[in-house]
């Protein structure tokens, strides 16, 4: 055995006292390199593994793009991949705001009762934040939107061979769309069970101070229920930490108008565009329902 091969093999005795291996030649010679492969592999995927670390992460739409498969269908434009899940959520965002807020900014016809063309909407010079044209999208893509949205803020009609979609709620146009057209009216305390208003105990001390107001919108929207009552509540965002409980009895005795959309949100003009203190039934924080006085001081 020459010095070279003695060398290995002592290497590979030290680094495995307890095993030989012998090359799979027909002689069963001991091989050192055959030997000391395994080692040298072992001694590789370290190398590799430490690199991986420092290297870029893996991109599975980048994979997607090059391999032409993946879970779902990718869209995109240029280097941009959007998921589809992404996609139509992107669109729903975009439709919850022109049909809420930008009908008349953009021109699109917009009837008493909120309702709109799907056809129109489509036509309009707008993309999503998933940087998709709504010229793009379909109207299979309007009604997946729809169906996905799980606080239910759309609602879609068909008339005379045309599919119309309007925002239950939410409004500030001011042009065209009425209440008494959008809402169904609340005639009595006994239709709902419970009146509440989610807030932030930042916004308290101007509440109590100034009343509710409607701010930029056509209405103060109010909860039919609470988020423990174990269904998505509509009216109401999730991480609010103050509860503003109305007497509504009171308040629709005294002249003041209430409406209910078909997600189930209570709205109201209130008396010039606010609900004053007086109508609060009570307060109490969230989720800890600690009671705070009406006339609580900062």
């Amino acid at each position: 055995m020459r010095a070279s091969s003695r060398s290995a093999f002592r290497l590979f005795r030290l680094l495995l006292p307890h095993q030989v291996l012998y090359s799979s030649t027909s002689s069963n010679r001991f091989s050192p390199v055959s030997a000391l492969y395994p080692i040298l592999l072992l001694r590789m995927d370290k190398v590799n593994t430490a690199n991986s670390l420092h290297s870029k992460p893996f991109s599975s739409s980048a994979a997607s793009r090059r391999s032409g498969r993946g879970r779902g269908r990718d869209f995109g434009k240029g280097d941009v991949i959007v998921r589809e899940d992404d996609r139509i959520g992107a669109l729903g965002r975009l439709m919850t705001r022109i049909l809420r807020h930008m009908a008349a900014e953009v021109n699109l016809e917009i009837r008493s009762d909120g309702y709109v063309r799907v056809a129109d909407l489509l036509k309009l010079n707008l993309t999503t934040y998933a940087k998709v044209p709504l010229r793009a999208h379909t109207i299979e893509d309007v009604k997946e939107a729809v169906r996905r949205d799980n606080k239910q803020r759309f609602s879609l009609l068909e008339e005379n061979g045309s599919l119309l979609i309007r925002a239950n709620q939410g409004h500030s146009i001011k042009v065209n769309v009425t209440s008494e057209s959008l809402l169904k009216p609340i005639l009595s305390a006994d239709e709902v069970q419970v009146c509440v208003h989610g807030t932030y105990k930042k916004n308290l001390e101007s509440i109590l101070q100034y009343g509710l107001k409607r701010m930029e919108r056509l209405h103060v929207h109010f909860a039919s229920g609470l988020p423990s009552d174990g269904e998505v509540i509509s009216g109401m965002r999730r991480d609010v930490n103050i509860l503003i409980f109305l007497d509504l009895r009171k308040a629709l005795q005294d002249g003041m108008k209430f409406y209910i959309s078909d997600n189930k949100v209570i709205l109201t003009e209130g008396f010039d565009g606010v609900v004053p203190t007086e109508y609060f039934e009570k307060i109490e924080t969230w989720p800890w329902r600690e009671s705070i006085p009406l006339q609580q001081k900062f």
